[in-house]
């Protein structure tokens, strides 16, 4: 946020007090005026302002104007030593001004902790991969970090949102059973103050026009998420929505005072995922019109904006060049869900 400034006033003549063994009205009040002055500027300089917890949006400074963004690789099945990125998520992050590099699948607790110096955020996505230590050492770095003063966010995508979820219950059995395979739907908004949802008015639309496409078997039911204080007092339910059988399950988290966020959709999809049948017909329920690309841009905007408020950055730019994947060649390999990857030998 810049500074703000006072504007600047003109002297005009004042008149000479008049000197009748007193001050008068006015002097008492100048007086009192100039004590007042004196008694906050020794509180301000005595009484330590309260800090504000980690991931809160109050005026805060840009540090990097264009941040990288890890996105953790999964194992890819059809291929043997070989891991994926669907190339959406990066289409996503860049169409809000960050840039992406990958995080290896099974990288080690070292090339973990170097990476995470450098880059400004993490992307959980989807897809059909295990929980393992190297999410796990991920998602606890981040937390120091936060705690150390920087404000490195995490987003969490369809199964990337159920990890935040499983990784801070510890408990990856947490999930409950849904029929939300294919389908676009209304979220419905939580009221009340929070970071994500207040980005925007825009988000109003996905309360109204069923945007939000979902392609999950799993999430958590919101009476099972209100039950469970281990993690409704980390986490706040920003959204709910229904499955085909009307059970009401959450559909966007952010945590209470760390920049982690999780939504159980795919806002990815709206702008950057096409598949036709031979009939011209779309295989997938993604509502593709201006009001979801709308929402789409707007979460992407809001992650990459809270990425800018940290400085991490690479060595020299041409380790950054190296690193980043705007280069990378993409394959094509039709699936249920993306059509569009990035493959990566899982060994490098």
């Amino acid at each position: 946020m810049g500074d703000e400034y006072e504007p600047i006033l003109t002297q005009t003549p004042r008149r000479s007090l008049e000197r009748e063994g007193h001050f008068g009205i006015k002097g008492i009040a100048l007086v009192l005026s100039v004590v007042s002055v004196a008694i906050v500027c020794i509180v301000v300089n005595v009484v330590p302002l309260r800090q504000n917890p980690p991931g809160t949006t109050l005026p805060h400074a840009i540090h990097t104007p264009n941040p990288i963004i890890g996105i953790w690789s999964q194992p890819a099945s059809m291929f043997s030593d070989a891991e994926y990125i669907a190339f959406p998520y990066v289409q996503w992050i860049e169409s809000a001004g960050g840039r992406v590099v990958r995080i290896p699948y099974n990288a080690t607790d070292d090339e973990l902790g170097h990476l995470l110096g450098k880059i400004n955020g993490v992307l959980f996505p989807g897809g059909e991969s295990e929980l393992n230590h190297a999410a796990t050492f991920i998602y606890e770095r981040a937390k120091a970090i936060n705690e150390n003063g920087s404000h490195f966010p995490i987003w969490g995508t369809s199964q990337g949102f159920q990890f935040l979820l499983q990784l801070e219950s510890q408990n990856e059995s947490i999930l409950d059973q849904v029929e939300a395979v294919n389908s676009s739907t209304t979220i419905k908004l939580v009221r009340g103050k929070n970071r994500l949802f207040g980005f925007s008015s825009v988000f109003d639309i996905m309360e109204s026009e069923p945007v939000a496409a979902h392609f999950h078997k799993h999430s958590m039911l919101l009476d099972h998420f209100i039950a469970y204080p281990a993690l409704n007092s980390f986490f706040q339910a920003l959204a709910t929505s229904k499955d085909r059988l009307g059970r009401e399950y959450v559909a966007a988290i952010e945590a209470r005072d760390f920049p982690f966020y999780g939504v159980q959709f795919h806002p990815e999809m709206n702008a950057f995922e096409f598949e036709k049948r031979d009939d011209g017909e779309l295989v997938k329920s993604i509502d593709h019109s201006l009001n979801a690309i709308l929402a789409s841009q707007a979460l992407a905007n809001f992650f990459v904006q809270e990425a800018r408020r940290n400085s991490h950055h690479f060595e020299t730019p041409s380790a950054e060049r190296a690193a980043v994947l705007s280069s990378h060649q993409t394959t094509y390999i039709p699936s249920p869900v993306f059509q569009e990857f990035l493959l990566f030998n899982a060994t490098l």
